[in-house]
Parts: C-alpha cells; sequence; structure tokens
C-alpha cells in the first residue's frame, strides 16, 4: 500500500473475460476466439483518496510480433472515490473482444498501462503485462 499521498499502479495483466471458467488469473496465451481482459490493479493511499484526486489511466496493448503494431488502446478519467475508483484498492479492466481484425496466433503481446493522479505535478506510474501469445482453440 503506498504512502498516504502517493498512487501506485500495482499490476497489469492480461485474463479471459469469462472468469468463471477460467479464475480470472493472469494468462500467458490467450485462445483466438475468446475475450479477455486487460487488468490494471491500483491502490490511493488514505489522504490523496479523501481529497478525490483528479486521475486519468491509459492501456495499449501492443503485437511485438509486428514492430510493436497497436491493436487496441483505451482510457478512463475521473476522481477518486467515483463510481469507477470507489475504494483505495480497486481494479480497472477493459475487454478485448474475441477474434479483434489485428490479433494473429502465435504473435507476442504486451500490454502498457499508465495511470496519472492529480492535476499539477501529478503522481504517474507505468507497469506492463508479462509476455503472452494467441493460440488457436
Amino acid at each position: 500500500m503506498p504512502s498516504a499521498n502517493e498512487c501506485e499502479l500495482s499490476g497489469v495483466y492480461v485474463r479471459y473475460t469469462d472468469v468463471a471458467d477460467h479464475g480470472g488469473i493472469s494468462e500467458e496465451s490467450i485462445k483466438d476466439n475468446q475475450s479477455f481482459d486487460l487488468v490494471l490493479e491500483l491502490e490511493a493511499g488514505q489522504t490523496i483518496f479523501n481529497a478525490g484526486a483528479a486521475y486519468n489511466l491509459f492501456v495499449v496493448l501492443n503485437d511485438l510480433s509486428d514492430s510493436s503494431k497497436t491493436i487496441y488502446t483505451n482510457t478512463q478519467a475521473g476522481s477518486l472515490g467515483d463510481p469507477k475508483w470507489q475504494t483505495m484498492d480497486t481494479t480497472f479492466f477493459w475487454t478485448v473482444p474475441a477474434s479483434p481484425p489485428a490479433l494473429t496466433d502465435d504473435h507476442v503481446y504486451q500490454a502498457i498501462a499508465v495511470m496519472s493522479v492529480g492535476k499539477h505535478d501529478p503522481i504517474v506510474d507505468a507497469e506492463q503485462s508479462d509476455l503472452f501469445i494467441a493460440t488457436q482453440p
């Protein structure tokens, strides 16, 4: 847990969207016919959380086998304590649909996320997921 005035992007990983069947854990390979989530784990200290500081999140999924071609991006913005970031420890996720046009079997992929909290002199943290591949079912 970060100190009272800090925030931290503590984890980035991919998991199958169907967490009931797959357990919601980080995956090293994703079947190309199933949707998956890009997951960010975030923590905010008590003081900055109570102040309702503004936040911005950005996530990008790159195909490292194809010159780091970007195949998915998304963003989220708000204030700490809003309906999307309701507790000091929270998880955000974005769902990448099954069989996106740019997803290629046996290519290596990686998600990269950036968190920015506060408007003036923001706290910025970046993390990347473990590498994973897309496979046939």
